[in-house]
């Protein structure tokens, strides 16, 4: 799985972009899971295709969090 966000462009972004693409890669996350849950007939590629989208928004949250903490920013 490939990263989202490169760490130097992590780096760079305004505090407030960083807290603007937090709330979106969770938004993002917590919407396909909805769509995960919701549609269990769904054949094993295509949720597993989700399950990935959805492993990539999490490491991407991760990664955004971690430097809001190296900054010591909060939400």
């Amino acid at each position: 799985m490939n990263p989202m966000y490169a760490p130097s462009d992590l780096a760079a972004m305004d505090p407030l972009v960083l807290m603007k693409n937090l709330d979106h890669v969770r938004m993002s996350s917590r919407r396909l899971s909805y769509i995960l849950q919701q549609q269990v007939h769904l054949y094993t590629p295509t949720a597993n295709e989700l399950r990935e989208r959805i492993a990539t928004y999490l490491a991407a949250e991760h990664e955004i969090e971690a430097e809001m903490a190296r900054r010591q920013l909060r939400v």
